[in-house]
């Protein structure tokens, strides 16, 4: 065997491995996207459960977020402060989703299967006030996406 023919055989293995490597990395690649939307979905659960455990697990806090879905003028200062935070605590786990759904890649209908969550907030009373008053607090494409469910 010439030198021609090794350097010709040593090419041709060469550009396998090269082959065989892309196709490894793709896999990893993809393997990984995976495992970043199963994160972004346990992450957005863990904000939804954290704020619903705040809630059912103080009665005081249940009475007034009740209180301020009804009528947001009833609270007195601490309280409406109470509220304002546990609306703006859901719609930010909300958010949170959405954005996730941008960047991982996570499915539209994973989002939109919140989307009843905003509507119910923002049909009360509180919901409609919070919303007037701190939706700036949001991210521009939310704040997008939630205008469209209020008209």
């Amino acid at each position: 065997m010439n030198w021609e023919a090794i350097g010709a055989i040593g090419e041709i293995v060469g550009a396998m491995s090269v082959f065989l490597t892309l196709i490894y990395l793709a896999a990893q690649i993809r393997q990984n996207t995976s495992a970043v939307k199963v994160a972004a979905v346990d992450a957005a659960v863990h904000h939804v459960s954290t704020v619903r455990q705040a809630l059912f697990s103080d009665d005081e806090l249940v009475g007034i977020n009740m209180q301020g879905n009804d009528d947001p003028s009833r609270l007195d200062e601490k309280a409406l402060i109470r509220y304002r935070l546990v609306i703006h605590n859901i719609l930010m786990s909300v958010s949170n989703i959405h954005t996730q759904s941008l960047l991982t890649g996570l499915t539209r209908s994973y989002w939109e299967s919140h989307i009843p969550v905003i509507e119910r907030i923002l049909s009360t009373a509180g919901g409609a006030w919070f919303w007037s008053n701190f939706r700036q607090e949001f991210e521009e494409s939310f704040r997008d996406e939630v205008d469209k469910f209020q008209n």
